[in-house]
């Protein structure tokens, strides 16, 4: 990763993948989702928004049902305190990993499947392990995460869209016209509403 910056000038980060005859892939990156390093403490509150997005984790899913974490930085400064360990494979899918989402406010990561297998890992004590599965046989469109941390919206290609608490509660679902597919879903500033996204069919 690296960091463009310049007085006056808004904070960019961009990374890039270098080819090389040391560096190789097995498998094909499908997703990607960057979380900022959220303070510890109350004391390093509020957040500055410049140094919160200086380090952080990178997800990333790929075509072998393997989810990857990176722990990641923009700088060169080598008196940050890194991560005991900064790299880890979340195994656990059984197809392609197509989506992965961040939930900040709650440092936690979902992660979704070409099945329609949707799970929820949280990291503990420098380890990360799975704390919730949702499998309807259906394949996932979207993941969206409401503002606040505390609810997830999950659209189905099949017309199903499913709200659903943090802890793996469901607030609410409904079957959305057939005749339409979704594509994507979007939550509302106050995180009151969603409003899903369709595709007709045929068109």
């Amino acid at each position: 990763m690296s960091r463009n910056y310049e007085p006056g000038h808004s904070v960019g980060m961009l990374a890039a993948v270098e080819h090389g005859p040391i560096l190789c892939s097995d498998s094909n990156i499908l997703c990607l989702s960057w979380k900022g390093r959220v303070p510890k403490s109350e004391k390093d509150k509020p957040v500055c928004r410049r140094r919160y997005y200086e380090e952080g984790w990178l997800a990333t899913g790929n075509g072998r049902g393997v989810v990857g974490v990176t722990f990641t930085s923009s700088h060169c400064r080598r008196d940050r305190n890194t991560p005991q360990r900064i790299n880890f494979n979340l195994r656990g899918h059984n197809s392609e990993v197509v989506l992965v989402r961040w939930n900040e406010p709650f440092q936690k990561l979902a992660t979704c499947d070409m099945e329609g297998g949707i799970f929820v890992w949280i990291q503990y004590e420098g380890r990360w392990s799975v704390e919730l599965v949702n499998d309807r046989g259906a394949q996932v469109s979207d993941f969206t995460w409401s503002h606040d941390g505390t609810q997830a919206l999950i659209a189905y290609r099949d017309g199903f869209v499913l709200v659903g608490s943090v802890s793996g509660q469901r607030h609410w679902s409904s079957e959305i016209n057939l005749e339409s597919q979704i594509t994507c879903g979007i939550w509302t500033p106050d995180d009151q509403q969603v409003h899903p996204v369709c595709l007709l069919v045929g068109v």
